[in-house]
């Protein structure tokens, strides 16, 4: 038997809100947390990115917003169909207006990431770090060269060593 209370709709809303507030905050904060270019770009990326449109919060929105409106398609009111234009019209703006906003920005903000220095591709987990192969060989020293490296490449130059 089930002794789990049952929230009220406002209150099952209120907590829906609040969690995703919380998932909101943790994107502005691991985006705000450093000036690198990088971090900006993979806040804005979970926001809305232009290499998968379908996966980021945008998106998650604007399915929100269709479901919600199909399901109404059923109620029977004289209004309903100027509802109905009302949320495809915000259905669009999130994911095309805003998302578009931001892929030109990241457009934009593409040329300030470093490239990786072995595969030469510009990602948003670039860091510049001390060479991992050096590192792992030589770890007393602490003068190792800084290079530009995404996580893939910084494994195998330290599985290299």
């Amino acid at each position: 038997m089930n002794h789990t209370p049952k929230l009220t709709l406002a209150q099952e809303l209120e907590a829906a809100v609040a969690i995703v507030r919380i998932g909101l905050d943790r994107i502005r904060d691991a985006a705000c947390r450093t000036e690198a270019v990088g971090a900006h770009v993979a806040g804005l990326q979970a926001l809305y990115d232009p290499a998968n449109p379908e996966s980021g919060v945008l998106a998650v929105v604007g399915d929100v917003i269709g479901t919600i409106t199909v399901s109404m398609s059923d109620v029977d009111h004289e209004d309903m169909e100027r509802v109905t234009e009302l949320l495809d019209e915000a259905q669009g703006y999130v994911q095309d207006g805003t998302g578009e906003r931001i892929r030109h920005a990241l457009d934009l903000l593409e040329p300030l990431l470093p490239p990786c220095e072995e595969c030469g591709w510009k990602r948003p987990d670039v860091e510049i770090m001390p060479d991992p192969f050096s590192t792992a060989l030589y770890p007393e020293e602490d003068d190792h060269r800084q290079m530009p490296l995404c996580p893939p490449c910084a494994v195998k130059r330290f599985e290299d060593s």
